[in-house]
């Protein structure tokens, strides 16, 4: 797809700018791997269930992420309920474009409200609008209702307010230029069977496709071509990389730690940036 790499680019550029650091994390995730289970992102996350339902409500309420709710059978026969989450495109799009407009848009209003002059009085500082202060003339004086003194027309700097709405949009310009990209693209709204289709259709282009040799040696192996000292030393070695002992440190509550020797208890002691850091390490030495 054409829009992709460029609503990935938006994607992890608004989050990172407007979330936390455990976002992040589960927003790159999922823009990896496109669609997971609720377990799987446990699994990926390292962290306990209700540990990732707490952390997904923001993108969930923002709509950043979509989820929905799968009844499965299990091979007892019984049913299970599993959440699955995935990203749609189009809405997060039009989501944006709405956060970003009422932002700015908000900010534009407080700033004409504020430079809308009026008349303050100098013993009492009270502050009149022009309407009202027009029925409190005595002698073609401007009277406060409350002292009495004179009322004089209120001037207030308004630099810091435009400096802060200049400052905000410096710092929306590069998400303005991307949205701006993603209107050249037509974003289909994807539901989960869609999102599901898709993936399987990026792992299928992904697989490497065997040579024809390769196919005919798997599927009709001889005796003479197998060999036990071969397989053995394969599966040492796919038993070794399951057990990979990692000799980096990271930091838990503020104590530098072995990443080998973090537990789980550790894990729900860190705060996200730490947390933030052990993934990163942990993705390094797991990659699929």
């Amino acid at each position: 797809m054409d829009y992709e790499p460029v609503m990935n680019k938006l994607i992890k550029k608004v989050v990172r700018k407007f979330y936390e650091p455990h976002h992040v994390v589960i927003t790159d995730i999922l823009l990896k791997k496109t669609l997971l289970y609720d377990t799987e992102l446990c699994e990926r996350m390292k962290m306990l269930s209700k540990e990732v339902n707490r952390l997904v409500i923001k993108l969930k309420e923002d709509k950043m992420i979509k989820y929905e709710t799968k009844v499965e059978n299990r091979e007892d026969n019984g049913q299970i309920l599993r959440t699955v989450y995935y990203i749609n495109y189009a809405e997060v799009r039009d989501v944006i474009k709405y956060k970003i407009f009422k932002m700015t848009k908000n900010l534009e209003n407080s700033i004409k409200m504020a430079q809308t002059e009026g008349y303050m009085c100098m013993e009492c500082g009270r502050e009149y609008s022009s309407l009202d202060a027009q029925s409190l003339m005595e002698n073609y004086v401007f009277k406060c209702e409350d002292c009495k003194g004179d009322l004089v027309e209120n001037k207030k700097d308004r630099s810091a307010d435009c400096m802060m709405y200049s400052n905000l949009m410096s710092e929306l310009d590069d998400i303005v230029l991307l949205l701006k990209e993603t209107d050249k693209f037509s974003i289909p709204s994807m539901d989960y069977f869609q999102v599901l289709q898709m993936k399987k259709e990026k792992e299928d282009k992904q697989a490497p496709a065997p040579k024809e040799e390769e196919v005919s040696q798997v599927a009709f192996p001889s005796v003479q071509e197998f060999d036990v000292g071969k397989t053995y030393a394969a599966d040492t070695r796919n038993d070794h990389k399951k057990d990979i002992k990692i000799d980096e440190y990271v930091t838990v509550n503020g104590v530098k730690k072995l990443f080998s020797d973090v537990t789980e208890e550790d894990k729900e002691m860190m705060n996200e940036t730490e947390y933030e850091e052990y993934y990163e390490i942990y993705s390094r030495y797991h990659e699929d």
